[in-house]
């Protein structure tokens, strides 16, 4: 599939970043430690994805105290990040043969480094956990499917856009 020129394609439409501008990566050779990150060899996740929604899985806990009347509070104790993807089957995309090399696999065989790079520059790191992964379905002169989940374990490396990492995977620098 050739790579289309976005040159001329708008960023934004009044003032709101198109979603295109996100960027997703997966480490096709199995890294599990986001200390190593830089060793991963990232394929991007782009031909073929459609649609791309993230969300936290908290969990929370909600008290009711004497003193509030029977009025409780929540408080989040505890979040999971979880981006779930959808889009069509393209053979031969790495990124894409990766995922679908894994859909009969169990355990840490799913596990490898996941990288989000959002609109505004800022990337989120950390080790994920592929699952749910569909890699064909639908009517008999449709594009096959793909959709899967990656959810990310534990806390990921989140780095504002104007720091750099410190090479460690864990702390962050500011830019020079």
């Amino acid at each position: 599939m050739a790579t289309p020129d976005t040159s001329a394609a708008p960023t934004n439409i009044g003032g709101f970043a198109l979603n295109w501008q996100n960027g997703f990566e997966i480490d096709v050779s199995g890294t599990k430690d986001p200390a190593k990150a830089e060793n991963a060899k990232w394929e991007k996740l782009a031909a073929g994805i459609n649609n791309f929604t993230p969300s936290l899985n908290e969990t929370a806990t909600n008290d009711v105290y004497m003193d509030g009347e029977g009025f409780g509070s929540t408080d989040v104790t505890g979040k999971r990040l979880q981006i779930a993807f959808t889009g069509h089957r393209l053979e031969g995309n790495a990124a894409q043969d990766y995922i679908a090399s894994h859909v009969l696999d169990i355990g840490d065989k799913l596990k490898t480094l996941g990288r989000w790079t959002q609109t505004d520059g800022a990337t989120i790191v950390g080790q994920v956990t592929l699952s749910d992964i569909v890699t064909s379905g639908g009517a008999p002169g449709a594009k096959q499917t793909l959709s899967f989940n990656m959810a990310f374990n534990g806390k990921p490396v989140y780095t504002p856009k104007d720091v750099t990492p410190a090479g460690d995977g864990t702390e962050t620098t500011p830019k020079a």
